[in-house]
């Protein structure tokens, strides 16, 4: 065998064995092994190696692949939010994802995975196409946005304090990085009734796409969606949607896990996988304050209309945290207004006790009385007259003591003196939100919240009710001689009335009415339908027409109080 024979022989690949050429002069080109064994040495045939040598590593742990894949994805999304937010100034959470080019409207972030033989495409649900843009004949001009967002930090938010917005971020900056929140601000703030209106409809539906066609889910358009619903006025003059904004603010709270503390359980983190879909933030990381102050937000917004979200200790760990930490003065006032809500939920419960349970509700009257003397106690110093807490607090103490108006037998058969106490309580706590209400200068009015307004709607609901209950022990004269409603709705109509000159509304003129002025409009009907009811009725119990519904243009009302307002 020569020694440019390459290939071992037929006979030793089989064998698996060495094929060495034989160094012997007779070996007439056998190798030493066919040699000794005298068998026939053949070379065997030649194998034609593939033109791309395809080297296939096997896999000891697919899922450990699969989790390397999404966490250099993660690492990725993190390092491009970082970049920013530190341009922003402002925390921005990891599944928020705000878009630093508006160019980039198009762009999708994708991820392709395997797990076994399936493979994946796993599309972050927060990153699901950029907030959709408005058109550029909407939008507000760079000098009137600037004035806008600063309205709103000086007028709007201190009536509702769950965002906060530091003074150094500018308009361009919040447009760059939190496109939907820019827009929810200028619609909310705008001067102008026309533009205003424009905006409302237009954002509306951007919620509609971006929430249920693209299935966004990040700290922009939860904070759009409550900012919207907090201030907006103008979607009250079409058709009621407030419960539907509540309900949507909700479902991305939870979809973006901001209800529940930071998650170790493996098994979650699995299943997101398996979806294809963004981790909520409570399985790879503490909730940032911004995200503390929404949810205490959304808690505080859902309860106006009674579909309030379930109070939990995690609730009440960020609570405790944002108090702990008072980063920013505007939080003590969201604290305070958040333990009133909570004693307001105690009386909803003390309320459906006594139909589940047949106890009667004056047993928990006493104990809600202590809750809320030991509030009234602890109210910081700089809070003790702040308007807009004074004015939820009168509202809790309505509350209390409806229960005065209670017609139910035997709820105050033992304690005759009882009933009277909390119908004097209840008219001193009417006489005392009015006495808040109408001390507000006009130009305020452009920054009231929703709890506002709905607070506004229970009272005189409940000045309505005062002057139409029977009982023999309640003299309704009693309510004229120390109340002149005539009075207050005539201050409330001038009042609504002056807002769009103080306030500085339509300065360059507007085809549409203004919110204010629709109002006022109210009031004045509300006024008329009083006085004719006052002078046509004689004696301490006036008969009540009930022929028309004059109802405020808002959705705000825990009830159609207005249904029965008498109006001739």
């Amino acid at each position: 065998m020569e020694t440019s024979h390459i290939r071992a022989c037929t006979n030793c690949v089989r064998a698996k064995a060495r094929c060495s050429p034989s160094t012997s002069a007779n070996a007439e080109r056998k190798c030493d092994r066919c040699l000794r064994m005298k068998k026939t040495c053949q070379p065997s045939p030649p194998m034609r190696r593939p033109a791309h040598r395809v080297i296939k590593k096997s896999s000891t742990n697919n899922t450990s692949q699969l989790e390397d894949k999404l966490d250099s994805l993660i690492s990725l999304l993190k390092m491009n939010e970082s970049t920013t937010s530190s341009r922003a100034g402002y925390e921005v959470p990891t599944n928020s994802l705000p878009l630093s080019d508006p160019e980039r409207s198009s762009s999708n972030l994708t991820a392709s995975v395997t797990l076994g033989s399936v493979s994946f495409n796993a599309t972050p649900v927060s990153t699901v196409n950029s907030p959709s843009r408005l058109d550029p004949a909407l939008e507000p001009a760079a000098q009137e946005a600037e004035i806008y967002l600063a309205r709103f930090r000086t007028d709007f938010v201190k009536h509702f304090p769950f965002i906060v917005l530091l003074p150094s971020i500018s308009a361009h900056q919040l447009r760059q990085e939190r496109p939907l929140l820019w827009i929810a601000i200028m619609t909310v703030a705008s001067s102008n009734s026309t533009q205003q209106i424009t905006l409302s409809k237009e954002l509306r539906g951007i919620f509609a796409r971006e929430a249920l066609v693209e299935g966004t889910r990040n700290m922009d358009l939860l904070l759009s969606i409550l900012v919207y619903t907090v201030w907006d006025r103008r979607f009250h003059f079409s058709k009621p949607i407030l419960i539907c904004l509540v309900q949507l603010a909700i479902a991305v709270l939870y979809d973006l896990g901001l209800d529940k503390p930071l998650s170790k359980d493996p098994a979650l983190s699995l299943l997101h996988d398996l979806k294809g879909t963004m981790k909520p933030a409570r399985l790879y990381r503490s909730p940032t304050m911004e995200e503390r102050r929404a949810l205490l937000g959304c808690y505080m917004l859902s309860s106006v209309k009674g579909t309030c979200i379930r109070w939990t200790a995690f609730a009440s760990e960020c609570l405790n945290m944002v108090e702990t930490e008072k980063e920013f003065e505007s939080d003590a006032l969201l604290i305070q207004w958040v333990k009133l809500r909570r004693i307001a939920e105690s009386v909803n419960s003390a309320s459906e006790a006594e139909i589940v349970n047949k106890a009667p509700v004056v047993f928990y009257l006493r104990s809600l009385e202590s809750q809320l003397h030991e509030f009234k106690k602890n109210i910081p110093l700089g809070l003790a007259e702040n308007k807009t807490l004074l004015t939820e607090l009168y509202t809790i103490e309505l509350s209390i003591y409806e229960i005065g108006l209670s017609q139910t037998p035997g709820v105050f058969s033992d304690q005759s003196s009882r009933r009277m106490e909390c119908l004097w309580a209840y008219f001193n706590a009417i006489k005392s939100w009015i006495g808040v209400f109408l001390s507000i200068p006009p130009a305020q009015y452009v920054g009231f919240s929703a709890p506002i307004y709905s607070n506004m709607t229970h009272f005189f609901m409940a000045v309505y009710r005062l002057a139409i209950f029977e009982h023999p022990e309640w003299d309704r004269s009693l309510l004229r001689e120390h109340l002149d409603i005539s009075g207050l709705l005539d201050k409330a109509k001038k009042n609504f009335a002056r807002v769009k000159e103080e306030a500085g509304l339509d300065a360059g003129g507007s085809r549409d009415i203004d919110s204010f002025t629709a109002m006022a409009t109210k009031f004045e009907a509300m006024k008329m339908s009083w006085d004719v009811i006052s002078t046509t009725t004689s004696g301490s119990n006036p008969a009540v027409l009930n022929t028309e519904v004059y109802d405020f243009p808002m959705g705000f009302a825990d009830e159609d109080w207005l249904r029965d307002w008498p109006l001739e």
